[in-house]
Formats: structure tokens, sequence, C-alpha cells
């Protein structure tokens, strides 16, 4: 708690520099700095993330020595584009991050969850990685993780997957063991009626098999035939993952119904925090356990 808050008022007094050296005419930092350069050049521990809602389900996690990006889509579908773009309104801006170790994961093939802009980004950033479940044809150099329950290490990451095609096409889930983290992105990999498919199960099961304690989960929220909230399938990824921090998602631009999950899920006994971003940009501290 308390190095969380450490670092939170660290953001707020390089922020009051940064705006007090501007009105006197002094230039503390560069022009085109923002809080959200200052935030990404913090230095992170092992077991420590700072997380970033980039809308839908997207996400970004940055790790002590590692910039993860899943399911990136930039268009106006889920909410109005702003004109500077940036993290800190659930953007990615590519020179923002340019000088990090960056890894950009897609799950599958929707136009809700993968957007071609994502290979303009090779252009600015020095280290990028993408990471595909399914081939990309136009893109044969990339990694991609066609085969069921892959494994692969890479760079200081070891990513599992696991596999399905319930809307037809190829897609996967991620697990990613970073830094002295587990973190898990679902993608569209769900279960919506009461009894569980039985793929999804087997999945499941053979993730809570490859990983323990884990930190992070973003989890797909697709709600029930009776509500926007929790399903079976909901219930069993937290009971059978164990994630310290879940963050519910797939809800662009319904986000008032990340709190209901929430309620409900905890009324249903889910044993794990669960986080809710209220609108693109929402930024999260993961420390020892907890979003600080």
């Amino acid at each position: 708690m308390v190095k969380g808050k450490i670092i939170i008022l660290k953001f707020l007094l390089l922020f009051i520099v940064l705006i007090l050296g501007n009105a006197w005419g002094i230039s503390v930092f560069s022009m085109n700095s923002t809080v959200e350069d200052l935030i990404l050049q913090s230095d992170l521990k092992d077991g420590e993330a700072l997380i970033w809602y980039l809308g839908h389900a997207g996400w970004a996690v940055k790790t002590k020595n590692h910039f993860l990006i899943f399911d990136y889509v930039s268009n106006s579908r889920f909410a109005q584009q702003p004109q500077n773009l940036s993290l800190s309104n659930g953007c990615i801006n590519p020179s923002e991050i340019k000088d990090h170790n960056v890894f950009v994961f897609v799950s599958h093939g929707h136009l809700d969850h993968y957007d071609p802009v994502i290979f303009e980004w090779e252009e600015s950033i020095k280290s990028i990685t993408y990471i595909f479940g399914w081939k990309v044809d136009r893109k044969p150099r990339y990694l991609y993780f066609t085969e069921p329950r892959a494994r692969k290490t890479l760079n200081g990451l070891e990513v599992l997957t696991i596999n399905h095609d319930f809307d037809g096409i190829p897609e996967v889930a991620y697990l990613v063991k970073v830094d002295g983290l587990v973190i898990f992105h679902s993608g569209d990999h769900g279960s919506t009626g009461e009894k569980l498919n039985p793929i999804f199960k087997d999945n499941i099961d053979y993730l809570s098999q490859q990983a323990r304690d884990i930190d992070i989960a973003f989890v797909s929220q697709f709600g029930s035939g009776t509500s926007d909230g929790v399903n079976n399938g909901d219930l069993y990824t937290i009971s059978k993952l164990g994630p310290k921090v879940t963050f519910p998602m797939h809800k662009g631009g319904g986000e008032r119904f990340y709190k209901e999950f929430a309620m409900e899920a905890k009324q249903r006994g889910a044993q794990t925090e669960i986080s809710c971003a209220q609108k693109n940009g929402d930024r999260f501290f993961y420390q020892n356990g907890k979003i600080k």
C-alpha cells in the first residue's frame, strides 16, 4: 500500500513540476512530454504492473522489462476517436512507447479484436513482436499460435494458448508469464449457457494445471440469457484459475456493465478482486496481488 501511494505521489509531483515549469517558461521536460510519458519512464519491480484500458477487449500492460498490448482496436466503433492519441485516452501512440520492448497480442480475426493499424507501429517502435492466434498470410514472419495448446518462450516471455473455434474461425486465449507475473487474456473464449461448453471447460482445466497464482485475468463479459452480468463460464474461469485481480471486458461503449459483473460475481462467491474500467484510458497499478 505504501509503495503504491509513493508512486502516485511521485506522478503528482512530476505533473506539478511540469505545469509550473511551463508556466514560468522553464523547460523542465521536453514540450512534447506528457504525464503518461513520465509514468512510462517509471521503474517497476518483478511482480508489478501498470495497466491501461484501451476499450472493449484492449489492454496495455507495462511490466519491469516488457510492454504488452492485447487485442487493440483503434476505430470509433465503441468510442469517439480522440484527436491526440495517447494511453491516457485509451489509444496507442507509437511515439509514446517507441523505446519499450513491445509485444502485440491478437487473439483472433474479429474486427473488435483485430485492427491492421497495429502494423504501422513497426515504423516507430524499435523492438516490437507480433503474436497471433491464427495465420495472417500477409505477415508470414510473425509468431503464430495455430497448433493446439501451444507454448513458446521468447525474449523473457513464456506464452501459452488454448484454442477454440466457437464462432467458426480459429481463436486463442493467452496465458503470459513475464517479469514475475502471470497474465490471462481470454479473447472470446467463454461459455454462456448454464451447462459449460465441454471444450471451454477442458481448456480452462488445462490452463489451471499450467500456472498457479495467476495475477491478472482479463475476462470477456458475454452475460447470460437473463442478464449482462456473470455467467457460469466466468465463474468457472475465476474459480479454476484463481486470479488475484480480474478485469471484466468486452463491453466497449457499455462500461457501466462491468460494475454489474463485479457485484454479481461477488454475490455468487467469486474469490478475486474485481477492478472495473469506466472509460478508455483508465490506468491501474498492480502490486502484491492488489490494485493500488
